[in-house]
């Protein structure tokens, strides 16, 4: 992700399908059909951002759902930490975030949760998510994106 973000891009859709695992065991980042470039790109200013579309909505970040007129909607590369969070929690439960949401629309639950700053909730009886990962699933998925860690 460091990659990605170094170029500046941000992937805007990172979910567990668009992780694959190489024969060396490295993860490779797929899909970047949602992609949004954060700045003007190799000094080409027609290159900036032009729309945003956030991906899955069990793995968008807060910001991009909101309607805070502090906030620019702009990707960040933040979102994309929110996102990774999202992918750490779904490997170490075998579920998807949110899966606690037993209704008939999930997303339309899980919209109006993080609208109101809720996070996904650590899943029980799960021993392969320490208290470790968690931590910092939780820094990950912190309704701020100012207080998320970096790539």
């Amino acid at each position: 992700m460091s990659a990605v973000h170094s170029v500046p891009v941000v992937h805007g859709d990172i979910t567990g399908a668009n992780i694959l695992i190489d024969e060396g065991g490295r993860a490779k980042l797929i899909d970047f059909g949602l992609s949004t470039v954060i700045a003007p790109l190799f000094g080409q200013p027609h290159l900036a951002v032009t729309s945003i579309h956030p991906g899955a909505i069990h793995y968008a970040a807060p910001e991009l759902l909101s309607d805070d007129a502090n906030f620019n909607g702009l990707p960040l590369e933040k979102t994309d930490i929110y996102s990774f969070g999202c992918v750490m929690l779904q490997i170490l439960s075998g579920q998807h975030p949110w899966s606690e949401i037993k209704c008939q629309t999930p997303e339309f639950r899980v919209y109006g949760l993080k609208r109101q700053g809720h996070s996904a909730q650590r899943p029980n009886g799960h021993p392969a998510i320490m208290d470790s990962d968690w931590d910092m699933i939780q820094k990950c998925l912190r309704s701020k994106f100012e207080l998320r860690p970096s790539a």
